[in-house]
């Protein structure tokens, strides 16, 4: 297991009256993120500290009552050496706020104490952990490594601490990237961001400015896309609407065009209704009054069809005649001969053949039936 340090500031400074210690509360030792390590090769190194690995109960609990120290020790701080490097304690109220690992401290040493008010006001933690090679990615930053089985060993108050900060003392050999300016000569500590999809090398102090960025960039990107999306639905449900109008439009043409039609062969066909009807019309009355004499005034003509009158006209001048199973062809001829031969009687000086009923006489079926046949003869047939 190797030993790690990771740093955060030292404030909310309180003085015991009596004592002389100073207690600072509520103190974010660690925190969740990606970190860099420039290992012995020179090669950097991005180790993640996970919520679930250093949020843990067990690694919470490992913060309580342990050992303050002046600056980091060459080695873990134990019962053997406290005498030596404790300079106060951690109190036993270690909790979780966010994605810090928070706890109370006390500083007792009167030397630490003097060189705190000075200016020597952050800390870093002493802690060990297993690192295992798993790549991944945690907000947006990509790491090669995961800080499992986090134990705090103690706490120490540094001249420079920087929440993020680890110097790996034993193990592997390697140490902690620092970040200092250009103007010592001195390495800048970087970090990898993913920026757009790639990768990219920046300032550690710039990476969560660059994250930001890099998340308002992409949120404006769903909704430039998603408000593209919206025109091209609009632009096909236009399109589909404009569509459908011409469609709606030709099927309209189509229909007045059909309906034009329709109501010029009605109009036709009501032309011809009427002339029809004109003619049945004077056809019933010529029939009526060709009948008339025969039937009289007084008979009812009412929805009697032309058979049945001519029937009727036929049996008042000769009751003896057969004509129940006769077609209306042989009942027209039987009549037409029958009126004409009476409208002959009526002519004076006539001397043709006269219609009459008594049996001394040729008889009216006769001569219906010659004129009958004659009449099909006429319309050829045999």
């Amino acid at each position: 297991m190797l030993t790690r340090y990771d740093a955060a500031p030292l404030d909310l400074i309180k003085k015991d009256a009596q004592t002389g210690f100073i207690h600072i509360a509520n103190v974010p030792i660690a925190r969740v993120g990606v970190f860099p390590y420039l290992k012995a090769d020179n090669s950097v190194e991005m180790e993640a500290k996970l919520p679930t690995e250093l949020l843990t109960q067990s690694t919470v609990k490992s913060a309580e009552n342990k050992p303050v120290t002046d600056d980091h020790p060459a080695e873990l701080v134990t019962q053997q050496n406290a005498a030596k490097y404790m300079k106060g304690f951690t109190a036993s109220n270690a909790h979780v706020d966010h994605d810090t690992l928070r706890v109370d401290l006390t500083i007792t040493d009167h030397d630490l104490i003097n060189e705190i008010n000075q200016g020597k006001q952050e800390l870093s933690i002493g802690f060990q952990t297993d690192v295992v090679p798993v790549k991944g990615e945690f907000r947006g930053i990509s790491y090669d490594s995961i800080q499992k089985n986090i134990q705090i060993n103690h706490v120490a108050v540094v001249r420079r601490g920087r929440a993020g900060h680890n110097v790996r003392l034993i193990g592997d050999s390697a140490e902690m990237v620092e970040e200092h300016t250009k103007q010592r000569g001195e390495k800048m500590e970087t970090t990898r961001v993913r920026l757009d999809g790639q990768n990219i090398t920046v300032a550690t102090a710039d990476a969560a400015k660059i994250i930001k960025l890099d998340d308002d960039l992409s949120d404006k990107a769903k909704k430039i896309a998603a408000l593209k999306k919206q025109i091209k639905d609009l632009e096909q449900q236009l399109a589909e609407l404009e569509g459908k109008a011409k469609l709606n439009e030709a099927s309209a043409t189509k229909a007045q065009a059909k309906a034009d039609a329709l109501e010029k062969q009605l109009t036709k066909s009501y032309q011809y209704e009427n002339d029809h009807l004109d003619e049945a019309v004077e056809s019933r009355l010529s029939l009526i009054n060709q009948i008339k004499p025969y039937l009289g005034d007084d008979y009812s003509f009412k929805g009697k069809s032309s058979k049945e009158l001519k029937l009727a006209a036929i049996r008042q001048v000769d009751d003896t005649a057969e004509l129940s199973n006769k077609s209306d062809e042989y009942i027209d001829a039987y009549f037409t001969a029958m009126d004409h031969n009476h409208q002959q009687a009526k002519v004076v000086g006539y001397r043709g053949p006269v219609l009459k009923t008594d049996s001394g006489s040729q008889s009216a079926s006769e001569l219906l039936k010659a004129r009958y046949n004659l009449a099909k003869q006429a319309k050829g047939d045999k």
